[in-house]
């Protein structure tokens, strides 16, 4: 049995979908019994936006049935994994002296201004993580009330009881929090970098405690649709091109920028490394800070090759991939780096307290 109680668990990605069946979850090595995948299909849509973003239910529940009867469940509790542009998350810092209805009502004050749908239309959770000085940083989750009983509803009617639903980027930080509370991390400012397929998180921690956290709308699609666009290929070829091709040289170089492939996709990298900036800027200037000490990237997007030698170039900093931070193994066979990066949400999501 996982931390977390649950020994299934659903990842319901926009590029894939997979069904984990856990063996033994403990800090540093995730056994997995199962691991299957179905790709994505495009009638799945994850949104803070749309009141009902399933477009299609047909094919949704057919990936859903496809997975569900591979891995032989039978209504089976489970934990189901959403993209965090899934959900709204807000980082809040407030006077620890306030009550719980005082917490809860600035809460809602200070998602009122970016809930583009009425606030009673959300079910809101949060959670004090720790202290700053002397006030309390708080994270709150908002997700659509409507969204919840859909996806719910399809998967009962596929076969699982979806028991909880959570999103990727704090599953990650669960995976790698005996690194973030180490002493080698101690005193130091270290930025997690979540890249999906269509946004990416970056948050803040210091001494394992979680500072700054932002959701941006850019991610591993968007350089495959660029790369798609500038050589009139179907996306399937573009990601598999951006997958075998070398688009980030192997070692820091004055000649990375002349790289064709490289301009290809510039102006996508720009956009990321801006955002990523953003959030780093936030924290250094809210918490007077001066510097950041490393970064680690998961996600499918850390698959990208060499990516963290021009992030380490850009940020002036070491950048490891989440994969050097713990072990997996599938059916008693260890798996490679690439599917570590991809799997690391929901590998965490065992390791939930």
């Amino acid at each position: 049995m996982s931390r977390s109680g649950f020994n299934l668990l659903l990842d319901l990605g926009t590029f894939e979908m997979r069904l984990l069946r856990l063996e033994s979850a403990a800090p540093g090595e995730i056994r997995l019994s199962k691991c299957l995948a179905v790709e994505s299909p495009r009638e799945f849509v994850a949104s803070t936006f749309i009141e009902f973003p399933i477009m299609d239910p047909v094919p949704v529940s057919k990936a859903f049935r496809s997975l569900i009867t591979e891995g032989k469940v039978d209504y089976e509790n489970a934990l189901v994994l959403l993209p965090d542009h899934g959900a709204l998350t807000n980082l809040m810092v407030s006077p620890p002296r306030y009550s719980k209805k005082e917490t809860e009502e600035a809460i809602r004050e200070d998602f009122g201004p970016i809930m583009p749908l009425p606030i009673e239309n959300w079910y809101i959770e949060h959670t004090v993580v720790g202290p700053w000085e002397e006030e309390e940083i708080i994270v709150a989750v908002a997700v659509l009330k409507n969204n919840v009983i859909e996806l719910g509803g399809l998967l009962q009617k596929a076969g699982v009881n979806p028991q909880a639903m959570d999103t990727n980027f704090f599953n990650v930080a669960n995976l790698v929090e005996g690194y973030l509370v180490s002493e080698e991390c101690k005193g130091k400012n270290v930025v997690l970098v979540h890249l999906g397929n269509e946004t990416t998180s970056i948050g803040v921690f210091r001494d394992g405690q979680i500072r700054t956290f932002l959701n941006r709308p850019i991610g591993g699609y968007d350089f495959t649709k660029q790369i798609s666009k500038h050589f009139h290929v179907p996306e399937s070829e573009a990601d598999q091109f951006k997958r075998n091709e070398i688009f980030f040289l192997p070692e820091s170089s004055p000649e990375q920028e002349g790289l064709y492939n490289f301009t290809v996709i510039k102006n996508v990298f720009s956009v990321l490394t801006r955002e990523i900036f953003s959030a780093i800027e936030s924290y250094l200037t809210r918490f007077r800070e001066f510097s950041i000490h490393e970064i680690i990237v998961s996600g499918g997007g850390a698959n990208f090759q060499n990516i963290g030698v021009i992030l380490g170039a850009n940020f002036n900093t070491k950048v490891r991939p989440v994969a050097d931070l713990y072990r997996l193994f599938v059916s008693g066979s260890e798996v490679e780096a690439h599917e570590r990066n991809a799997l690391a949400p929901a590998c965490g999501a065992f390791l939930r307290g």
